[in-house]
């Protein structure tokens, strides 16, 4: 099974942890809080909260951009992608231990090959632009102070601009469990299955480890199995530098008029990035910086999914910016 599929479920999970209701921390908290009280994010609104306290729906939009310039690619040539997402989150806090995620996204990718004649042995310039939309759901459940189930699908099209939709359908299904180990650990394990271009459905057990360690009230590092690694310096409360490192994996139908008709591009890389997260009012996030991926691959297969060319880069450089909006 493709790891980007469940790289990407997981990390809805992990996002609505971040963003819903926080497991209930081992220690036991004050008497006079109540879980509703708990549920709240930090900097909610009044606006978002029920007449009982805890918000019941949060929402949110974001753009990000990220461009890469590959300065060269095995066997000659260079590289040179673009990528824009936009995306639309709903958070319902169903109650105090169940809430539910539903995500919409549309991510563009631009790529421009000069020249990577071993990658495509016709022209040097096996694909021009890709777009995927995908609609996602999530159900979590903290069933105890240390116990939470999870239940995720979703479903979305991955291809190039003129590639046949009905050959371009990817999904995804799963369930897990996470176990609070400390108030900054849990481990969990989930069973996913998915099904990407080339056909075939594929089940896989996935476990997961997250941790927050907090050296002081400035610096943190927050460490998963599958969103990576990030260290944060929080200057202000409004300004905040990270160094992040993460695995990214797409993969796109092509279309017919190529040299592998109705195949497969997938694009893998580990980047590194330096940036900063400036929150100039309450709900609005901005975000910018640079980095490179240390590592980036290129493969193209038939429409059977077998692999035909096969190629890495060179370190790239990478910019990225985003904005966002919780309301």
């Amino acid at each position: 099974m493709r790891i980007a599929l469940a790289s990407l479920s997981l990390s809805i999970a992990a996002w609505a942890q971040a963003q819903g209701e926080p497991a209930e921390p081992v220690d036991s908290p004050p008497a006079e809080q109540s879980a509703a009280e708990r549920a709240v994010p930090e900097g909610t609104s009044e606006g978002q909260r029920s007449p009982q306290g805890p918000p019941r729906f949060i929402y949110t939009v974001a753009q990000t951009m990220r461009g890469a310039s590959a300065p060269h690619v095995d066997g000659g040539g260079d590289a040179t992608t673009a990528t824009t997402r936009t995306e639309f989150d709903l958070v319902w806090f169903v109650s105090p231990q169940t809430r539910a995620v539903f995500q919409l996204s549309n991510e563009l990718a631009f790529f421009e090959f000069d020249g990577a004649f071993r990658l495509d042995p016709v022209d040097g310039d096996p694909l021009s632009s890709t777009n995927r939309q995908n609609i996602d759901v999530l159900v979590s459940h903290n069933i105890d102070r240390r116990w939470s189930v999870i239940a995720l699908g979703g479903i979305g099209l991955a291809r190039e601009r003129n590639a046949d939709v009905s050959d371009s359908i990817v999904w995804r299904a799963g369930v897990g469990t996470a176990y609070q180990v400390t108030e900054n650990v849990s481990l969990g394990v989930s069973l996913l299955a998915a099904a990407e271009q080339e056909g075939s459905v594929e089940i896989l057990p996935l476990p997961a480890i997250d941790a927050t360690i907090e050296f002081d009230e400035r610096w943190t590092l927050r460490l998963g199995t599958l969103q990576g690694a990030r260290l944060t310096y929080q200057a202000t409360d409004e300004l905040a530098f990270e160094l992040q490192s993460g695995y990214n994996e797409r993969n796109f139908r092509l279309d017919d008029d190529g040299f592998a008709p109705g195949g497969v591009f997938q694009d893998k890389s580990i980047d590194l990035r330096l940036g900063a997260n400036w929150k100039p009012a309450p709900g609005l996030e901005v975000t910018g910086g640079v980095g490179s991926e240390l590592w980036r691959r290129f493969k193209i297969s038939d429409s059977n999914g077998d692999r035909l060319r096969r190629v890495e880069t060179d370190p790239t450089i990478v910019l990225y910016a985003g904005i966002s909006y919780r309301f």
